[in-house]
């Protein structure tokens, strides 16, 4: 049952699918929401991110049930139940239904692997690094991992949101590991949904972003020259662009003047900056604008830190 679960999110939320007009775009909401280590998801799937032997609560306003064959899980009341992971690391999708059968949601639960087992910086061979030791001013959401998400070839194109996989947020860098490792912070693919609906609403069609970069391990971080405070080593942030016409590893002509640049970057950046001032939005990080370099086409930085940042507009 698992299996078939996983195969069908991953068919819907393939990158770039043609569709008809941006007014078919699929926002992917379940119709009801549900609270699960202070995220609300809305939608009909998501991720959540747990250490071995967890339990997490997840409640909602309304009443529903719970579908799973792994770990416990115990109904506390109506609206309420707690599920506690298993010990051994790994995907354990669970199943959310309201109790009139009408709507329905995937969690698809990570059991990570706890950071403590980090081997001088290394974990099963995956040079992931040292993570700094005091978190940047103080703040709590730039403290060290407490665990990591192992990839496999099994878990890879696991639907992770409605329209963004596990396997779109991997680092860049070269491994001779069998393993890779990631962190995800689900208030980032909150927001990257929320903007993607956004864009399809003004016009441009697209079912994903192309994530240029997504995580990325200090050991990488720290080899191409980023700050070591970069909300990528700590899952928070995603380079994106529109690459769906055509499909060719570039950003789109969003403004329609024939050429790829940075222009085109300054059409999202300010999509996504009208969209934050917007009453309500709670979306809240950093937005950077870049042009075209001799390594990278134009595309526009996205974090969830929890607080406003701005930098590389014209």
């Amino acid at each position: 049952m698992k299996t078939h679960i996983i195969l069908l999110f991953f068919i819907i939320s393939l990158p770039f699918t043609s569709i008809a007009s941006n007014t078919s775009f699929d926002v992917g909401r379940a119709g009801f929401t549900v609270s699960v280590k202070g995220i609300k998801n809305p939608y009909s799937v998501f991720s959540v991110y747990v250490l071995p032997d967890e339990t997490v609560t997840l409640s909602s306003e309304d009443e529903f049930k719970i579908r799973t064959d792994q770990g416990i899980i115990e109904e506390k009341q109506a609206t309420s139940w707690e599920w506690k992971a298993p010990s051994v690391p790994g995907l354990y999708p669970i199943n959310l239904q309201t109790n009139d059968n009408s709507k329905n949601m995937v969690l698809n639960i990570f059991v990570m692997r706890p950071s403590k087992e980090l081997k001088d910086g290394k974990l099963d061979g995956y040079n992931i690094g040292n993570y700094p030791s005091k978190p940047f001013k103080g703040l709590p959401i730039y403290g060290v991992p407490k665990g990591f998400i192992e990839v496999t070839e099994q878990n890879i194109n696991t639907a992770i949101s409605p329209h963004f996989t596990l396997g779109q947020f991997l680092c860049k860098q070269p491994s001779t590991a069998s393993k890779k490792f990631l962190i995800l912070r689900p208030e980032l693919l909150l927001k990257l949904e929320r903007i993607l609906q956004e864009v399809n609403k003004q016009g441009y069609v697209a079912n994903s972003f192309f994530i240029m970069s997504g995580y990325r391990t200090p050991f990488y971080n720290n080899a191409i020259g980023n700050g070591k405070y970069s909300r990528h080593i700590y899952g928070g942030a995603a380079d994106i662009y529109i690459d769906t016409t055509p499909r060719d590893g570039s950003m789109d002509d969003l403004n329609k003047d024939g050429k790829i640049n940075r222009k085109d970057a300054a059409v999202l950046y300010d999509l996504i900056e009208k969209l934050s001032k917007q009453e309500g939005w709670k979306h809240i990080g950093g937005l950077g604008e870049y042009g075209v370099s001799h390594t990278h086409g134009p595309f526009v930085h996205v974090d969830a830190r929890g607080f406003r940042a701005r930098w590389g507009k014209n």
